[in-house]
Parts: structure tokens; sequence; C-alpha cells
């Protein structure tokens, strides 16, 4: 009687474990699925509509019925591109979001210039800090990263302590909300390398087209490579590209230091995947694409 009742309970906790997963894959893709239903609806109907019209439109002038199939089947199609390409969403003029975010991050390179600060930030992972994605910009040429209780606390400027190779500037990172953002309300885990069964998990290359593609709608495509320890990531098709240009122009020391918001973006999610100290090597506008090279810091 036991030997049955320790069997059941095995079977239910399998099960609860079971629909756990489950539901957790559903939360993890409920928002990107969200996103394309309108749009499979629209390709839905443009395809019914098209097939409709070119059955009944070889006899739609013998035939009340072809009319009125032809009439039915343009309408489809009416209602096919209608549902596609409107979207209920709101937007944002694009030049005026730009102008927004570049006179944000104009006072952050006046700051970096004014404080004379040269040498390139290093992003930090939450593991580090014990609190939230950081980036340190340090003072000296030679540094050493700062003691946890400097890294979780709020003070943004390390100086006169008592080593002098621990002192710089504490920053979160411009692309840290919507690196947030891709958590929670996409629900990507950027640490999940395995599952404890051992198999493996989506490549970083899938989570980030995920992400831009069918999540953020800022790029057409994402791809990836490692080479000798640097992470290249290329943005294809972005609309973010004439910001970058703006950016490289109007905050030089941003790009090349800290990294505008994708960059950083880009920076915060290989950071947390390495869970090591990362640097942002390059970046820089091609035509309508965006190519960034982040270094971990082994």
């Amino acid at each position: 009687m036991d030997a049955e009742k320790e069997l059941l309970l095995y079977k239910l906790k399998s099960r609860i474990y079971e629909l756990e997963e489950e539901n957790s894959n559903f939360k993890k893709n409920h928002n990107l699925a969200r996103k394309y239903e309108f749009r499979i609806t629209g390709a839905l109907l443009l395809i019914i509509g098209t097939v409709i019209s070119l059955i009944a439109y070889p006899s739609y002038t013998y035939s009340n019925l072809a009319t009125v199939l032809v009439m039915v089947g343009i309408g489809a199609i009416f209602l096919g591109a209608i549902t596609m390409f409107v979207n209920t969403e709101k937007f944002i003029n694009q030049k005026v979001a730009e102008h927004l975010n570049l006179s944000s991050v104009i006072v952050l390179d006046d700051l970096l210039r004014d404080l004379r600060i040269r040498n390139r930030g290093i992003y930090l992972p939450s593991s580090k800090t014990e609190s939230t994605i950081k980036i340190f910009v340090p003072l000296k040429r030679e540094y050493e990263f700062p003691p946890t209780t400097l890294l979780k606390g709020d003070r943004a400027f390390l100086i006169d302590l008592p080593n002098a190779s621990h002192e710089g500037v504490l920053l979160k990172p411009l692309g840290y909300h919507l690196f947030k953002y891709a958590g929670d309300e996409l629900k990507v885990d950027w640490r999940e390398r395995e599952t404890d069964d051992g198999a493996q998990q989506s490549p970083l290359s899938e989570k980030l087209n995920d992400v831009f593609v069918r999540g953020l709608e800022i790029a057409d495509k994402v791809t990836t490579s490692t080479l000798d320890g640097q992470f290249s990531v290329n943005i294809i098709n972005t609309p973010y590209v004439s910001m970058c240009r703006a950016l490289m122009e109007d905050a030089p020391q941003v790009c090349e230091q800290i990294g505008c918001p994708l960059c950083s973006l880009v920076a915060c999610i290989y950071t947390e995947y390495v869970d090591d100290a990362v640097t942002i090597e390059e970046a820089k506008p091609e035509k309508r694409d965006i190519y960034i090279v982040c270094k971990a810091l082994k």
C-alpha cells in the first residue's frame, strides 16, 4: 500500500513539473505570439481573398455568383491588408524619438568630457555588483574593480578612496531598461544555458533574434559570431541606424566609452550571458546595419 502511494506521489510530482515547464514556456512565448496574431490573420485573409478572386474572375461577367465571389475576394484582400499592415500600437515620430534620446545622451557625453575620463567603460554583471548590471569607468589606466560594497551602492562618483586604483565613475548602462524589458515582458533569460536534464537551450543568436526582430521590432535580422573571445553582432536593416550616426557625431565619448542605448543593450545581454566583465570594443553603422563587437575580460 505504501509503495502504491509513493508511486502515485511520484507521478503527481512528475505531472506538476511538466505543467510548470509548459506554463513557463507559454509565458515566455506569449508576448512574442501576441505581436504576430494580427499579421497571421491578415496574411490568411490576403491568401483567401486572392484565391477566391482568381477562381471567380474568369466568369464574373457571365454569372451573378461569380460576381459576388469576386467582390468577396476583393473585400477579403482589403481587410487582410488593413489587418496586416495597420498596427493598433501608438508610435512616436522617429525624428522626435531620436532627438529626445539624443538630448539626454549628450548630457552624459558632456559629463565624461569635462571629467577628462578617457578609459573604456567596463560592464559588470549583476552577480559581481549584487544588484544590477553597471558600468565602471576607471579614472586610471592601471585599475582594480572596487569592492562589492561600493559596486552595489548608488554612488556614481568613486573618488577619494583609500585605494586610488578603485576610483572611477559607476553608471547604470543606457541600455539597461531595454534589457530589463526583454527579461520582464518578453520572458528572456540571458543566463539560461542548460535545463536540469542537460538539454541545450536556444543559442544566444536565436534569443537575440527573438528580442530584436520579433520582440522590439527594431531589425529584420540579427547575426552573431564568436572569435578569440570577441562576440560580434550584426543588426541588419534597423531604423536605429540614423540615431547611431547622430550619436557618433554629437556624443562621441559615449559611443567610444560606454555605448549608446542599443549597443549598451547588446553589451548588457552579453555581460549576463558570460557572467563576466565586458567591454564594447567596436560599434559602427554600415548603410542600414549596425555592427557591434563585445569582449569578455576573462
